[in-house]
C-alpha cells in the first residue's frame, strides 16, 4: 500500500499555491502530484511506463509530458465543468471556471509539474521507510485537502488569483447526461481490462473514467453551443428574393 493518489498526494502540494500564488500553477501541481500513479491505467498494455513513472528519470520522461498535456486540456474545459458543478457556497466551485483564463508562463507550469511529481515520489519513499505513516497520510490527506479547498472557497481566492470566471450558460441536462453515460460506460470496461485484479490499477482507471465523462460532457456542450450559434446566424441571414 502507498499514499492514496487522491486526495493524499494533491493535499501535499496544493498549500504551495496558498503560500505563493504567483509562483505556482494549481492545475500542474495537482496533476503532477498524481502523474506517477496515472501510469497504472496502462498496466498490462506492454508499454514501459512502470516502474519508470516512479523513478527520478520518470519525472521528465513520463510525469512532465503527461502533466503538461492534461493541464492544457483541463484549462480549456474547466469553465464549462465548473459552471455545471453543484452550488456549494463554502467551496465556491463555480469560481474555478476562472482557471480557464489563467495562462501562466511555461517556467511556472513546468516547475509546478515537476514539484508535484517529485512530492509524490517523496511521500512514497516515506511510506516505504515508515509503513505506519501510510494510514496517517490517508487521514491527513483527506482532512488537509478539504481544509485547503474550504479556505480557497470561503476566501474566493480563485477570483483573486485569476479574475472572474467566463460566463457559461448552464445546460445541466445535456452536461450531466453525457457525463454520467460516458463515465458508466468507461467504468463498465474496467473489470475486463488487463491487470484488473490489481486494486490500485482498477481504482486509477475508475478515476480516468470519471475524467473521461467530464471531458465528453464538455465537448458535447461545446458542440451544442456551436450548433446553436450556427443555427441562430442562419436564421438571421437574408432570404433570397424570388
Amino acid at each position: 500500500m502507498v499514499p492514496l493518489t487522491f486526495p493524499t498526494h494533491p493535499a501535499a502540494v496544493l498549500p504551495l499555491k496558498l503560500w505563493r500564488p504567483r509562483w505556482f500553477d494549481e492545475i500542474a501541481l495537482v496533476i503532477g502530484s498524481t502523474a506517477p500513479d496515472l501510469a497504472y491505467a496502462l498496466d498490462g498494455s506492454g508499454l514501459p511506463v512502470w516502474p519508470l513513472s516512479h523513478q527520478v528519470l520518470g519525472l521528465v520522461l513520463w510525469c512532465l509530458p503527461v502533466t503538461l498535456a492534461a493541464t492544457w486540456l483541463i484549462r480549456r474545459v474547466t469553465p464549462v465543468v465548473a459552471a455545471h458543478l453543484p452550488t456549494w457556497r463554502p467551496l465556491a466551485l463555480a469560481d474555478y471556471g476562472a482557471i480557464g483564463r489563467f495562462r501562466p508562463g511555461w517556467r511556472v507550469v513546468v516547475s509546478s509539474a515537476l514539484i508535484g511529481a517529485a512530492s509524490h515520489l517523496a511521500l512514497d519513499r516515506l511510506e516505504a521507510v515508515v509503513p505506519v505513516s501510510e494510514y496517517v497520510m490517508h487521514v491527513l490527506g483527506a482532512a488537509g485537502l478539504l481544509a485547503v479547498v474550504v479556505v480557497i472557497g470561503r476566501g474566493r481566492l480563485v477570483r483573486q488569483w485569476h479574475g472572474e470566471p467566463p460566463p457559461v450558460r448552464r445546460r445541466l441536462g445535456l452536461f450531466w447526461t453525457v457525463a454520467v453515460a460516458v463515465t458508466l460506460a468507461a467504468a463498465a470496461t474496467v473489470p475486463f481490462l488487463p491487470a484488473a485484479g490489481l486494486v490500485h490499477t482498477s481504482l486509477t482507471r475508475l478515476m480516468c473514467a470519471v475524467a473521461a465523462g467530464l471531458l465528453a460532457a464538455s465537448f458535447a456542450y461545446a458542440a451544442r453551443s456551436w450548433f446553436a450559434r450556427r443555427t441562430a446566424f442562419g436564421s438571421l441571414a437574408p432570404r433570397p428574393v424570388d
